[in-house]
């Protein structure tokens, strides 16, 4: 039998406030401190709409350097409980038991999911169209769809990116690759087009609420379907989306749909599969 020792890292940002985030963990294993953070910000950064990756990786190499000069597992325990910044603190040790250590990676990762881990990006109720399905399936196929929030990290294209948890806004499909890069996707192939142009409105405003969030210098790139017939029904709709986006792409075009394909793979890295 095997025991670990671990507390969850606690981040209070604004202490007038009072308001607290769960962003890591630490387990204290008899070689090293095992910290576990949060990769992606948009946690943090809604208790006070500033707090990003380098507040978080600033208390990784906090917690690592006072772990560091603790002798023993309950000497580093005693330290970083002693150690309580004004924004930054650990709850006190629990602990789980393992038979193998070979379940050791599953469990922590377990107890990230459940303690620290958002749930947003599970628990919302999902917007779903044809062309958000057919945009998801085809980075999935092309293995350039992440599997949860924080893969967003590792340069993959993450379906439904919340930005901001208070007004409701996610994005469609979000990737980082150096800068942030938000797509938005609408589809016009209806019988009614002017009922599309509320939903255009909120694309707008979502890439407005993509660059107060994630940076001025965000990509937006706005991704519809509309034959040929639609289209000269559309153009309050696309001068609107083209005032906000920096490309727009038609999915009804095989060249624009190949475009974008191009333009993602790239970003990510990959080398572009057969789109359909």
């Amino acid at each position: 039998m095997h025991t670990f020792k671990y507390s969850i890292i606690k981040y209070m940002p604004d202490p007038m406030r009072g308001e607290i985030v769960n962003v890591g963990l630490v387990i204290f294993t008899t070689e090293k401190l095992d910290i576990r953070m949060l990769s992606a910000s948009a946690k943090v950064r809604m208790l006070d709409g500033a707090s990003g990756l380098a507040e978080i990786e600033s208390l990784r190499s906090t917690i690592h350097a006072f772990g560091e000069m603790a002798s023993s597992v309950d000497e580093a325990i005693d330290f970083l409980q002693t150690f309580k910044g004004s924004t930054t603190y650990l709850s006190d040790p629990a602990f789980f038991i393992l038979d193998d250590l070979n379940q050791y990676e599953s469990r922590v990762r377990h107890l990230f999911d459940d303690l620290v881990k958002p749930f947003a990006a599970k628990e919302k109720t999902q917007r779903t169209s044809r062309i958000n399905t057919f945009l998801k399936h085809s980075f999935e196929r092309m293995d350039m769809l992440g599997k949860d929030i924080d893969d967003i990290s590792r340069h993959k294209v993450i379906y439904n990116y919340p930005l901001n948890d208070k007004t409701g806004f996610s994005a469609d499909f979000l990737l980082k690759n150096g800068r942030f890069h938000i797509t938005e996707a609408i589809d016009f192939n209806v019988n009614d087009t002017s009922a599309k142009f509320k939903e255009t409105t909120m694309k707008v405003m979502t890439f407005m609420e993509g660059r107060k969030y994630l940076g001025e210098d965000s990509a937006r790139y706005f991704v519809y379907a509309a034959s040929s017939d639609k289209e000269k029904d559309l153009i309050p709709h696309l001068n609107l989306a083209e005032e906000y986006s920096d490309r727009v792409f038609n999915l009804n075009s095989k060249e624009e749909t190949q475009d974008y394909f191009n333009l993602m793979s790239s970003l990510v890295g990959s080398t572009l599969a057969h789109v359909h």
